[in-house]
C-alpha cells in the first residue's frame, strides 16, 4: 500500500474511481518525458496489472515517471544521465541497468525521498553536494529497500546532521538498508551552526517519542571517508528496536577534527571532537544483533577518543558477536541509562562475547573514555561481558563466535 489509510468514514463515491482513471498518474503514464512504457499486463476488466517503465533523458525524467506510476511497477532507468531530486510516493521498484546520478539541490532535504510503503530504490549514485541528506525514508513508512547504491559528495551544511542514508521518525517496520557504499561525507562548523554532526546511516528518533523499528536490516554496507569539524559517526540508532540486524558492515576513515574545516579562521572550536562507527541511543532494545562488523581508522583529533561502538541508550538487548574492534575504545557502556550519574553499574551488561579486540590478549578495561590506551589493543568501559573473546580476527560470515552463548 501506498498511503496510510484515509480517516473518511463517508463510503466510496462511485464517481471517485472515474476519476481516478483520468487523475495525473494515469496521463503521465508514458507520456512524461523520456519515459517509455515497454511492458503493460492487463489482468481483471478494468484492472491494470503491474508495468514496466523504462526512463532515460535526465533532468526530471525519472521524477514524471514515478509520478505516472502505479502500486508495484517497476522503473528501469536505462541511461548513465544525472537526473533531479525525486519524491518516491507510489509503490514502486526503481532501478537501474546503467550508471545514473541522481542529484540533490544542495537545500535542507533528501535527494531520493521516500514517501510510500513498499518502495524499492537501487542501483544508483546519489550526491547532494553542500546539501544535508541522501537517501530518506519519512515518518512511519514501511517496506524500504534500499540497496546496491552509491551514496556520496552530501554536505557540508553547516547546520543540522548531513546524512548519507535516513531513515526518520516514528514506527518502520521490514526496512532493509544493503550493499550500498557511503561515502565523502563532510560537515564543517561555523559561527551559528550550533552541534552539527555527520552520519553514514541513520535512524532519526524524536526523543520523547522514539518509535520502532522492527525486522530490519542494515548489512553489508561499506561507511568510509566521513569527515567532521565536531562528531563522525558511521551507523546512529535512536529508535527502540525489536528484531533488528546489523551484520556485515565496514566502518573505516571516519575523521574528527578542526583541520577538516575549510575555514579554520572561523574561530569555532568546541574544545573537544568524538568519532563512533555505532551508536546505539535507543531507550530499549530487543532481539537485536551486531554481528561482523569491522570497525578501524576511526580518528577523534582532540580529548575524546575514538570508539568503535558507544553506548549511549539501552544496550541490554543487544548481541555483539565476531566484530573487529580496531579502535582506541572497542565499546564504550558508560554514560547510557545511568540518569548522568556516571556509575557504569547503574547500566544494563552488554553481551559482547567471542569479538575481536585486535589483540590476542583481549580488551583492556579502562574507567572512562579518556582514561583508554590509545593502542592497537581495544578497550572496554563500563558494564560490559566480553569473555570468551576471539584470539584471531573472524573470517568474513564465519559462523565462529555467531551468536554463540
Amino acid at each position: 500500500m501506498t498511503r496510510k489509510p484515509s480517516t473518511n468514514n463517508d463510503g466510496p463515491d462511485p464517481s471517485d474511481e472515474l476519476r481516478e482513471k483520468f487523475d495525473r498518474r494515469q496521463v503521465l503514464r508514458g507520456l512524461g518525458a523520456g519515459t517509455t512504457v515497454t511492458a503493460l499486463s492487463l489482468g481483471s476488466v478494468g484492472t491494470a496489472a503491474a508495468a514496466t517503465t523504462t526512463v532515460s533523458g535526465g533532468g526530471d525524467a525519472l521524477q514524471n515517471a514515478i509520478d505516472g506510476a502505479s502500486d508495484g511497477d517497476t522503473l528501469v532507468v536505462t541511461d548513465s544521465a544525472t537526473y533531479d531530486p525525486v519524491t518516491v510516493d507510489v509503490s514502486v521498484t526503481i532501478e537501474t541497468d546503467a550508471d545514473p546520478t541522481i542529484e540533490g539541490d544542495g537545500g535542507t532535504g533528501a535527494a531520493v525521498s521516500i514517501e510510500a510503503d513498499d518502495v524499492t530504490f537501487a542501483g544508483f549514485t546519489v550526491t547532494n553536494p553542500d546539501g544535508l541528506l541522501g537517501i530518506k525514508v519519512q515518518t512511519d513508512y514501511d517496506g524500504a529497500t534500499i540497496e546496491d547504491n552509491t551514496v556520496e559528495d552530501v554536505g557540508p551544511t553547516g547546520r543540522l546532521g548531513v546524512t548519507g542514508i535516513i531513515v526518520g521518525q516514528g514506527d518502520h517496520d521490514d526496512i532493509e538498508i544493503s550493499n550500498n557504499v557511503i561515502q565523502n561525507l563532510d560537515q564543517e562548523t561555523t559561527d551559528d551552526s550550533g552541534f552539527p554532526t555527520v552520519n553514514g546511516i541513520l535512524f532519526d528518533a524524536d526523543g520523547s517519542t522514539p518509535g520502532t523499528i522492527t525486522n530490519t536490516a542494515v548489512n553489508n554496507n561499506v561507511i568510509r571517508d566521513v569527515e567532521s569539524d565536531i562528531a563522525p559517526l558511521g551507523i546512529v540508532v535512536q529508535h527502540e528496536t525489536d528484531g533488528v540486524d546489523i551484520n556485515n558492515n565496514e566502518i573505516r576513515d571516519l575523521t574528527a577534527a578542526d583541520d577538516t574545516d575549510s575555514d579554520p579562521s572561523d574561530g569555532v572550536d568546541f574544545g573537544f571532537t568524538f568519532a563512533q562507527g555505532i551508536n546505539i541511543a535507543s531507550p530499549s532494545t530487543a532481539d537485536t544483533v551486531v554481528n561482523h562488523n569491522v570497525i578501524e581508522n576511526i580518528t577523534s583529533a582532540e580529548t575524546i577518543l575514538p570508539e568503535a561502538v558507544k553506548i549511549d541508550g539501552d544496550g541490554g538487548g543487544v548481541k555483539f558477536r565476531a566484530n573487529q574492534f580496531l579502535v582506541a575504545v572497542g565499546l564504550n557502556n558508560r554514560n547510557g541509562t545511568d540518569g548522568g550519574s556516571r556509575d557504569p553499574s547503574d547500566d544494563p551488561v552488554i553481551d559482547a562475547k567471542n569479538n575481536w579486540w585486535g589483540s590476542r590478549k583481549g580488551p583492556e578495561e579502562a574507567d572512562f573514555n579518556q582514561d583508554a590506551d590509545d593502542d592497537k589493543r581495544s578497550d572496554v568501559v563500563g558494564n560490559v561481558t566480553y569473555e570468551p573473546f576471539l584470539r584471531n580476527p573472524p573470517g568474513k560470515n564465519s559462523n565462529k563466535g555467531n551468536g554463540s552463548p
